[in-house]
């Protein structure tokens, strides 16, 4: 083997491959370029190659379009207000141009007209009673003793009314042995 041809130090031909020092090395512990370097007083030696990368040109990829995401402007996520109401803005400026003088005279009594139907509409619905689902019981049982009573949900119901508060006597107690 000619060893006047392993002239290149580790960092000379990792840059001379585009990669890292340390790329480089890892590359060398999986077995590649097994045949570009030799070991020579514990320093390594790659030998001098004029294409060692002949293939360097950036690849087109494949051709995937990108998807736009247009005409989605009241449910899009705007990252501020301000960028949400200069878009109303266009829309606004775009209708306007498009729709002739008249139709535009027109457009603040439909609107007027529009929020009065909403009102009659949000009116008529908080006279309707509320309807609740039936799950068997009601959210708070009535059948619980002194539900009537002014003190059933009072703060101070356990000074008002002390023996319903207390223990009772229900279940067996435990009695600890102790062991001397």
């Amino acid at each position: 083997m000619n060893e006047n041809r392993f002239q290149l130090s580790r960092k000379e031909f990792a840059d001379k491959l585009g990669i890292s020092t340390d790329n480089l090395k890892k590359k060398m512990k999986r077995g590649h370029y097994q045949s570009s370097y030799i070991k020579r007083d514990g320093k390594y030696y790659f030998a001098v190659q004029e294409a060692v990368r002949p293939n360097q040109d950036l690849s087109l990829g494949t051709n995937v379009p990108r998807k736009r995401n247009r005409g989605n402007h009241f449910k899009g996520k705007y990252p501020n207000r301000a960028f949400q109401e200069k878009n109303e803005l266009r829309m606004l400026a775009k209708l306007k141009h498009n729709v002739d003088p008249e139709v535009q005279d027109l457009l603040p009594e439909a609107v007027e007209l529009a929020k009065q139907k909403k009102r009659e509409r949000l009116q008529s619905a908080l006279n309707e009673p509320v309807r609740t689902k039936n799950y068997g019981m009601g959210i708070f049982s009535m059948s619980n003793p002194g539900y009537g009573s002014k003190q059933y949900l009072s703060p101070v119901a356990h000074n008002l009314e002390p023996n319903k508060f207390r223990k009772t006597n229900r279940g067996s107690t435990r009695t600890r042995k102790l062991y001397w």
